[in-house]
């Protein structure tokens, strides 16, 4: 696992792409009616729940064929369901703390040593500090044994044995 790196520049996530102006013009206008719609619907859920009636909202009643009382009816619903979620969140993060503790003790790992290599017992000590010493090895024959000690042919093993370590 490598280690996040630091961002000393400033990248940017914009995603510039060329378009015609009749795609921007398309997507503005559709983006401009959801944004409306949203307005308009905040404007309604505000209203109903203030307990305002202005034109506007009274034909929005009148066309969904609902009353004030049913928003905030709804909110208050909407309200309860999160309470109840987050508290049985909050109940679950205490039991998980006094159960398994503040759990902060990530690290990463150490290097891997060539003794650590070497007690896997997939290649020799010489091949490993060849690939490591090296940017670019050539092998005759495959280096890394077989697993479970089969004999495998050595000729079904090469495939252009030219390993390149970045």
């Amino acid at each position: 696992m490598e280690q996040p790196r630091p961002r000393y520049e400033e990248e940017s996530f914009l995603i510039v792409v060329k378009r015609s102006w009749i795609y921007a013009s398309v997507d503005f206008i559709f983006s401009m009616i959801c944004w409306l719609y949203s307005v308009l619907v905040v404007i309604v859920v505000v209203s109903a729940t203030v307990g305002s009636n202005n034109i506007f909202t009274r034909v929005m009643n009148s066309s969904f064929n609902m009353i004030n009382q049913d928003i905030r009816l709804f909110i208050a619903t909407a309200l309860a369901v999160f309470l109840l979620f987050y508290a049985l969140l909050f109940i679950n993060h205490i039991y998980n703390k006094k159960r398994f503790g503040t759990l902060r003790r990530r690290r990463y790992p150490a290097p891997t040593s060539n003794a650590e290599l070497k007690s896997l017992g997939l290649m020799d000590i010489e091949a490993i500090e060849k690939l490591q010493g090296e940017d670019y090895a050539v092998f005759e024959t495959n280096p890394i044994v077989p697993l479970g000690g089969e004999s495998v042919d050595q000729k079904d093993l090469y495939l252009d044995d030219h390993y390149r370590i970045n």
